[in-house]
């Protein structure tokens, strides 16, 4: 017969009961802290490992404790405590500030425009060499003029004519090679257009296809920390190149989103490209801009033609605006059948008589026009159609970053900002300004006779295209440059058509004014008179100001990145004192758990082994 239990040993059996879960139940929080503990050194584990590797953000795994079961009765047992189940894994979090890794790209993109800036002014200034007593345009000046002072000492000598020849020509040859450099940098910057450009595609397709990585690995259970860093990386590095924002993608959070200036770059999966194209190497420019100037054309000489009649005016304006800097105006605006003209830089395209000059023609003249055909334009593509999103013009979207300093370096005409063009032109105003002041007082003078060449009258010193007007010769001194710059024909021919005379001179008279040396004192009190020491130290001291407030803000510029990466990677990278500690901590955290299992063993051995055998 079964003995009935009493009410107390059926409460203390329960109890029993209970104590053999909560021994059972200390087994698996012990379980846990070992598996968490050993998990976590692995973490410690991997940081020390990438302790150098460039761009690794150092890891932490989230734990949290295990909540207790919760009874299902309206009211627990009293006698019950509900102490947890021990410990999990929550995750592994990387240590980084999103807002610290804006602050580091924003800035980057500032520097690097600075950086690349300091580096093409640095070129620049170093183009005049004004540190070296030869070889340079204001020695150059200076050994000119020294000789136009000789020469007019003793105007019938062949040897000062000849000094006089060649320290003109050795002038005109320092400029030629200035701005042939000057040329020839501003080709590299426009071809940097283009490498940048496409780095930035490249780099935009590499982080599209990191996002679909990232979402992939998130999506499965698994974590993309080191995709994760690999993608920062590429935003640290295309900071560099242009001015970006970025956010999370509004279809999928682990995915990014990547704008310049406001225009898409990257969505989620999605890459936009910037495609580069110019002027000179896309004759479709070149025929669309003929076509619009003879539209143009068409409507001054009949306004209601019919080919017209589908076309609107403005909008052939701006068609033809959209291509380069083109100044168009009209004759009488109140008049809407007026004649409009078309001009670029100093070349007027379409004037009240028809086109005058193609714009290829006129790049081969005018800077302003030259930039505008030769330079690299960006537009914003959808791949996917083949349209254009957005034109991305130096001022627009792009302002920032090495993208932005090769756009405004082959582009800039002002003070403010200036570009390579701005040099070259301040330049082509020197040269035509001395051109034209020396080629008129020579123009007065007379040459020497040689031989069976007369003394003659209105010989140029330096080359002028001309045209003759009606029977007057026009000089076209808005087609010389520094870098065709350079002595007339018949000076080039001979020393003795250099004008020193202001009377013509004629051995064989009595008075043959071989020793009239007027027009060569006027050609060299024009050194004094037109200021060329002070314009070409003004152009010269501009640039070096330029230069140096460019290292300035450089400098600046440089010790607030680095500022800011400091606590970014005090922050995010590893510490291998940290990691160090934390070995000892999750160490001394596993040996402690592994402490409680076997107690826990001993308790239970005890239990099985050694209860109810007492008095056998």
């Amino acid at each position: 017969m079964t003995k009935r239990l009493s009410k107390t040993s059926r409460w203390a059996a329960a109890e029993g009961t209970d104590s053999m879960a909560s021994t059972f139940g200390l087994f698996e929080s012990a379980k846990s802290g070992l598996s968490v503990a050993m998990q976590q050194l692995n973490v410690t584990e991997q940081n020390i490992a990438n302790v150098n590797t460039e761009g690794y953000t150092r890891q932490r795994m989230l734990t949290s404790a295990k909540e207790p079961p919760i009874s299902e009765y309206l009211i627990a047992q009293l006698s019950k405590t509900a102490v947890g189940q021990g410990v999990e894994a929550t995750g592994i979090q990387q240590i980084r500030s999103e807002y610290l890794d804006q602050q580091y790209r924003s800035l980057n993109a500032g520097y690097n425009y600075t950086a690349k800036r300091d580096e093409s002014l640095t070129y620049l200034t170093g183009l005049y060499n004004e540190l070296k007593d030869s070889g340079t345009i204001k020695s150059s000046i200076k050994n000119f003029f020294s000789a136009l002072n000789t020469f007019a000492g003793d105007t019938s000598s062949k040897e000062f004519r000849t000094n006089v020849q060649q320290q003109a020509l050795s002038m005109t040859q320092s400029f030629n090679n200035v701005y042939e450099e000057m040329e020839s940098l501003w080709h590299e910057q426009n071809d940097s257009i283009n490498t940048v450009a496409q780095k930035i595609n490249s780099i935009a397709e590499k982080i599209a296809q990191l996002n679909e990585s990232i979402a992939g690995a998130v999506q499965t259970g698994g974590t993309a920390n080191d995709l994760n860093d690999e993608r920062n990386l590429l935003l640290d590095e295309l900071s560099g190149y242009v001015n970006i924002t970025y956010s999370w993608n509004e279809k999928n959070d682990n995915m990014i989103d990547v704008k310049i200036g406001g225009l898409p770059l990257v969505e989620g999966k999605t890459v936009n490209k910037i495609t580069v194209d110019s002027m000179a190497d896309n004759g479709d420019y070149v025929t669309a801009i003929d076509g619009l100037l003879d539209a143009i054309v068409l409507h001054n000489t009949d306004p209601t033609n019919p080919v017209l009649a589908d076309l609107e005016l403005e909008d052939l304006f701006n068609s033809l605006r959209q291509y380069a800097d083109f100044k168009i105006e009209q004759a009488n605006p109140t008049d809407p059948n007026s004649i409009w003209t078309v001009s670029i830089g100093g070349v007027e395209l379409v004037t009240e008589a028809g086109v005058t000059m193609s714009f290829k023609d006129a790049a081969d003249i005018d800077l302003t026009a030259w930039v505008e055909f030769n330079r690299n334009r960006l537009t914003l593509d959808d791949p996917a159609t083949d349209d254009v999103i957005e034109t991305l013009d130096f001022g627009g979207a792009v302002t920032g970053g090495q993208l932005y300093s090769n756009m405004e370096m082959i582009t800039s005409n002002s003070p403010l900002s200036p570009g390579i063009p701005y040099y070259m032109d301040q330049l082509n105003i020197f040269v035509r300004e001395m051109a034209e002041n020396l080629n008129t007082i020579s123009r007065r003078g007379w040459t020497y006779p040689d031989g069976d060449n007369s003394s003659l009258q209105g010989i140029n010193l330096f080359n002028v295209p001309s045209y003759d007007n009606n029977g007057t010769i026009e000089y076209q001194y808005f087609k010389v440059t520094a870098g065709n710059f350079t002595l007339s024909n018949e000076v080039l021919e001979s020393p003795y058509n250099i004008a020193g005379s202001s009377s013509k001179i004629i051995l064989t008279d009595d008075s043959t004014q071989s020793g009239n040396n007027y027009i060569a004192n006027d050609l060299f009190k024009d050194l004094i008179k037109s200021s060329y020491y002070d314009k070409m130290n003004s152009i010269v001291g501009s640039l070096g100001i330029a230069a140096n407030t460019c290292q300035s803000i450089m400098s600046t510029k440089n010790s607030l990145l680095v500022s800011v990466d400091t606590q970014r990677k005090s922050l995010s990278s590893v510490s291998l004192d940290e990691e160090a500690t934390n070995l000892i901590i999750f160490q001394q955290s596993y040996n402690a758990a592994a402490r409680i299992i076997s107690v826990l063993d001993e308790m239970l051995n005890t239990m099985i082994n050694n209860m109810g055998i007492t008095g056998r």
